[in-house]
């Protein structure tokens, strides 16, 4: 009976996990589209999303697991090894996007000639 409750609780706890990557996994690609679409992301977006999978993944480490819950603990392990690296390859590409920079040329007139003459100071 015990050997049951320890393949259930870790059961549990990858699923736990891997409901946390599957939310995660949603941001990288969100911030991927972002990207694409050539608008820049601010960086701490990335260095969170990275610190949250590492945490998942330490998670994931300290589940005692055996048989089938070793195998799906490891699948776990593996998108969040390819999210994290999905990450690190975006922001590099998120370095590359310029900024969209708006200027405006303005019209000027030169001054009329009798307009001069009361512009001028001495």
């Amino acid at each position: 009976m015990r050997v049951n409750d320890k393949i259930e609780t870790a059961h549990r706890a990858i699923k736990d996990v891997s409901m946390e990557v599957d939310k995660l996994a949603d941001q990288v690609s969100a911030i991927e589209k972002s990207i694409s679409k050539e608008a820049k992301v601010p960086e701490f977006q990335f260095t969170t999303l990275i610190e949250i999978l590492m945490r998942q993944a330490i998670k994931l480490d300290n589940i005692a697991a055996e048989g089938d819950a070793f195998a799906q603990k490891n699948l776990q392990g593996k998108r969040v090894q390819k999210c994290v690296k999905t990450l690190d390859t975006l922001k590099i590409s998120n370095a590359r996007v310029k900024p969209v920079i708006v200027t405006t040329k303005c019209e000027t007139f030169d001054p009329s000639p009798a307009m001069a003459q009361w512009e001028v100071f001495d």
